[in-house]
Formats: structure tokens, C-alpha cells, sequence
């Protein structure tokens, strides 16, 4: 029972992450910058810090044990992902959540497998395992062109209301302009993302200390979120205070009637820390098929719900069958990559169990 119910929290986990970023579209009073500062706030700091208080005992003893250095390179890696995050979040005003999401979750995933498997053993590309995870990643990089190319057929026939410069970019350019930028932007995006996954990489003593200090397995790594987090924070505190200076948009803050964005910006903070929260919860209650067949199923739930509330949001209003066809295999082609992907890590994990050597008696 315990492996289904974490295989169900990584599918809710996934699925709410997909949405995360619907509050945004009703925060009209606010520019973009105004609710991506409350939200990187809320969501990296004040609930990641509070959910590691509340969930690692001895949290202090945790990162004295560990020391500077780790601490000081997970977070230099956190500000990188930071840098993903300020473009993802522009991608999404560029593009729309229905495909800015894909896009870049698609790259990212592509790049992480590939860098994570040549890293620790590049010979491994060679073997069962490895064959099917460039075959992953090769379907990944079909299903990203397929997406663009569905947002260059939307473009041209309509002009969604997810189009327009994006916050500190050029305005006044025309739609190849601004869809060029987009898909330019989503896809730095996605070549920036695996850089949290490489603080997780580096990071693991910390989970390891945390685990020392009494935590248990499905909560030792909320004490090494924290600290990629933080540097990403600051990434994006920066830039958003720059906007919100060079546009004069702090005075939107006090704004009549924008009470309500407080909230939510403060639920786009709490979704998306949630998500992240049960994902890693949920992978641990799945066990040995927790690091591949959930980790399959949380990006599958990503890219399908994301897809979906694009569509329902009206983000593909006024376009014709065929952008939403070429959508559709997109989306398709990314969710075979994934369970290819998923499927690839299986390989290796079996792998890696009957490689042990066995003792007798």
C-alpha cells in the first residue's frame, strides 16, 4: 500500500506544481515583478525555512556538522537555478503556462540525465540502461521542437493574451519579435535548470547529517533545500527590485483594491513549495522505484497539467486545430520520454542491486 500512495502523492505532487503559476493571471493590478518578488519570498524562504524547522531536529546541528563548504556551493548552485527561475517566470508571461512549462522541463530533464549519467560513469552510456536514456532525451528534444512549433502556429493565428514583452525586455516589438524571445528565454531556462539538481547532487551530506540528527528518510531533504533556495531568492529578489525601481511599480504594492494579490502570491509561494515537498516524500514512500518510476510520473504530471490549465485558461483561444494537434504530440512525445527516462533509471538500479556482491551464510 505504502509504494501506491506514494506513487498517487508524486501524481498530485506533479500536478500541483503544473498549476502553481495560476494565481499570476488574476493579479492584474500588479506587474509581473510585484508578484514574482511575493512569491519567491513566500515560496523559497518563509515556507521552505519553516517546513525544515518543523520537520529536522537539531536543524543547527545539522549544518555545523556539514560545515561552510557544502553549505557555500549549494548555495552558489541555487543562484543559478535562480537565474532559471527569474527566465522561466518570463517565459511564462511570454508564452503561457501551457507551454513555457513543457519547454523547459523538457530541456531540463535532457540535460540532467545526460550530465548526471556522464558525470558518474560515462561508460554507462553504453550499456542497456544508458541506450534507453539517450533515446529519452533524443524524444524529449522531439517534443520541445514540436512544441515550438506549435507556438509559432498559434502566434500566427492569434494573438493570445500571454503574449507581450516581457518585464525589463524591449517592448513594442512585433509577434516574431516577441516569439523568438520567448522561446529563446524558455529554452535558457531549461539549459539553467539542472543546476538544482546538481545542489542536490552536492548536497547530499547534508541529508545525510540531518539524518544522523534524528530526522527521518522522508524529511531529511527539507534541511538541504533551504540553502539552493535561498541563493535562488536572492537571485530573484535582485532582478525583481530592479524592475520594480526602473518601473516604478513599487507604489502597486499599496495599490486600492489589490489586497487579494497579497493572497495570491501567497498561494503561488505555498503551491509550489508543497509540491516540491510531497514530491520528495512521495518518492521515498515508493522505495527502490522511487528515483525512476516517480520520478517519471512527477514530470508526466507536470507536463499534463500544465497542458491542460493552458487550455482551459484560454491561452490557446482563437487558434485552429492545427496548433492544438501539433500541441498534442508535443505533449505526447514528452510524456514517452519521460517513461523512457523513468524506465532508464529502473535499468540502472537493477543494475546496481544484483552487481552487489552476496554474501553466504
Amino acid at each position: 500500500m505504502t509504494p501506491l500512495l506514494g506513487l498517487i502523492v508524486v501524481g498530485l505532487a506533479g500536478a500541483l506544481n503544473g498549476a502553481f503559476a495560476l494565481p499570476m493571471k488574476k493579479a492584474r493590478l500588479w506587474a509581473w515583478e510585484n508578484t514574482w518578488l511575493v512569491y519567491s519570498f513566500v515560496g523559497m524562504v518563509v515556507v521552505g525555512w519553516g517546513v525544515a524547522l518543523w520537520s529536522v531536529p537539531r536543524l543547527p546541528a545539522v549544518y555545523a556538522s556539514v560545515g561552510v563548504g557544502v553549505i557555500a556551493l549549494v548555495f552558489i548552485f541555487g543562484m543559478l537555478w535562480g537565474v532559471a527561475n527569474v527566465l522561466f517566470g518570463q517565459g511564462i508571461h511570454l508564452l503561457g503556462i501551457g507551454l513555457a512549462f513543457p519547454i523547459t522541463i523538457g530541456l531540463s530533464v535532457a540535460i540532467g540525465s545526460l550530465a548526471t549519467l556522464a558525470a558518474k560513469d560515462p561508460a554507462a552510456l553504453a550499456s542497456g540502461g544508458g541506450i534507453v536514456t539517450v533515446l529519452g532525451v533524443a524524444a524529449i528534444i522531439a517534443g520541445v521542437s514540436v512544441c515550438a512549433v506549435a507556438g509559432v502556429q498559434r502566434d500566427r493565428q492569434s494573438t493570445p493574451a500571454t503574449s507581450g514583452a516581457a518585464p525589463g525586455l524591449p517592448p513594442g516589438k512585433g509577434p516574431e519579435y516577441r516569439l523568438v524571445l520567448a522561446l529563446a528565454v524558455v529554452i535558457a531556462a531549461g539549459l539553467l535548470d539542472p543546476t538544482l539538481n546538481f545542489a542536490f547532487h552536492f548536497g547530499a551530506p547534508i541529508e545525510a547529517a540531518a539524518t544522523a540528527q534524528g530526522a527521518s528518510p522522508l524529511a531529511a531533504a527539507d534541511a538541504l533545500w533551504v540553502w539552493p533556495l535561498l541563493g535562488s531568492f536572492l537571485v530573484n529578489a535582485v532582478y525583481c527590485s530592479v524592475l520594480l525601481t526602473r518601473n516604478g511599480t513599487w507604489s502597486r504594492f499599496r495599490e486600492p483594491g489589490s489586497i487579494s494579490h497579497w493572497g495570491l502570491a501567497l498561494g503561488m509561494g505555498m503551491i509550489w513549495m508543497a509540491s516540491i515537498s510531497l514530491y520528495g516524500r512521495g518518492a521515498a514512500m515508493m522505495g527502490e522505484f522511487g528515483k525512476s518510476v516517480g520520478w517519471a510520473v512527477f514530470y508526466c504530471a507536470i507536463i499534463l497539467s500544465s497542458g491542460i490549465w493552458g487550455i482551459l485558461c484560454g491561452e490557446w483561444r482563437g487558434a485552429k486545430a492545427r496548433p492544438l494537434r501539433t500541441m498534442f504530440v508535443g505533449l505526447a512525445l514528452l510524456l514517452a520520454a519521460m517513461i523512457i527516462l523513468g524506465y532508464g533509471n529502473h535499468l540502472f538500479e537493477l543494475k546496481s542491486r544484483f552487481s552487489q556482491p552476496v554474501g553466504l551464510g
